[in-house]
């Protein structure tokens, strides 16, 4: 934690920034350790503040040695902030812009309108997206646990089985096998609404021959994974095995030609032209994958907005994707860190298409 609050302090001396003010948990925990979930941060150049209510206050102190914790009777009393950083004679307080409300920018402008306040965006998971190698671990664990999970699931997916069912008997498997909790709710989508990407479990009764896509992932040590297969119940169609063999193939392009130094938006563009030289462009409808830490969701971003260059110790996901409407979807996704001589796959689970 000491490495990390130095690394923020030196970014904040490069771009002219007196105080700093974290509200969003997830830069919470990885700054200070502090799990709790009410407080914020301060970080000047000297100092370093966790503000919490006393629920909080004794968990503070253990989990956050760093740092001086502070009582407040509110997780969003940020006057307190801003009052501490007026005594130390400092006159400029930087917010996470995509995490503070315009309710709480108006109410600190407005108790203490001699502070000037800036926003920054993305300015601690800017450092949160090259990965230490103990967080490196702490994913490849959360990997492991997805993948047994799908093992112990793979036997019960035949026809006649609800996709609620699947989710239920998945999310048992995965806190059997130590996951913290769902890093998001568990998708489970078949036959036509396998085309939905983010067809969350329904009602719904799997037959036999139809796709089912699975996309879900574990938490272990705070720390995310992610992962999709799709399968066919029975003996596939030509059209289910022509798209699947699709997919695999953008999975296999990407995972190869990956190196440090591409930009996002080249690497997603490899597998996107590849899916339109074959016909299916239109139907790529997301970006080729996204990064995974603390959050299921975070730097960098693989699409075709992607503008950051990839770096050794970026952990991300390869997922591909094909979805027709009326007909359903077929999306595979490995969990990949990048090192010195390319990606290395956390994902173990086999891409075996066709079950029974």
């Amino acid at each position: 934690m000491d490495q990390r609050l130095n690394t923020i302090r030196r970014k904040m001396i490069d771009n002219n920034v007196e105080a700093f003010l974290i509200t969003h948990r997830s830069n919470i925990i990885y700054l200070s350790g502090f799990t709790g979930t009410s407080g914020f941060l301060l970080v000047t150049s000297m100092d370093a503040l966790l503000f919490t209510d006393f629920r909080y206050l004794e968990q503070a102190g253990e989990q956050a040695p760093a740092f001086e914790v502070m009582r407040v009777e509110s997780s969003a009393n940020y006057s307190a902030a801003a009052q501490f950083i007026s005594k130390k004679g400092l006159n400029t307080l930087a917010l996470e812009e995509a995490h503070f409300s315009l309710r709480e920018y108006n109410q600190l402008k407005g108790s203490h309108p001699r502070i000037k306040i800036v926003s920054l965006y993305n300015f601690v998971e800017e450092i949160r997206v090259i990965k230490e190698e103990k967080e490196v671990g702490f994913i490849a664990a959360a990997a492991r646990i997805a993948d047994q999970a799908l093992q112990n699931v793979l036997p019960l997916l035949k026809p006649g089985i609800s996709e609620l069912e699947v989710s239920y008997e998945l999310e048992y498997q995965l806190r059997k096998g130590g996951s913290e909790k769902l890093p998001f709710e568990i998708i489970v989508a078949s036959g036509e609404r396998s085309a939905l990407p983010h067809g969350v479990a329904g009602k719904r009764i799997i037959n036999a021959g139809e796709l089912v896509t699975i996309d879900f992932g574990a938490v272990y040590s705070g720390y995310c994974s992610d992962m999709t297969r799709t399968f066919v119940l029975g003996a596939p169609h030509q059209k289910q095995q022509e798209i699947y063999d699709l997919v695999l193939q953008g999975v296999e392009m990407a995972t190869r030609t990956v190196r440090a130094g591409q930009r996002c938006d080249s690497v997603d563009g490899l597998v996107r032209q590849f899916f339109e030289k074959e016909g299916y462009g239109a139907c790529f409808g997301h970006g080729l994958g996204h990064g995974v830490g603390l959050e299921v969701h975070e730097l960098p971003t693989l699409s075709p907005k992607g503008q950051e260059l990839l770096e050794e110790m970026m952990i991300f996901t390869i997922e591909p994707g094909i979805y027709i409407g009326g007909w359903g979807g077929i999306r595979i996704e490995d969990l990949v860190v990048l090192r010195p001589e390319g990606l290395q796959i956390l994902t173990e689970s086999g891409k075996e298409f066709v079950l029974g």
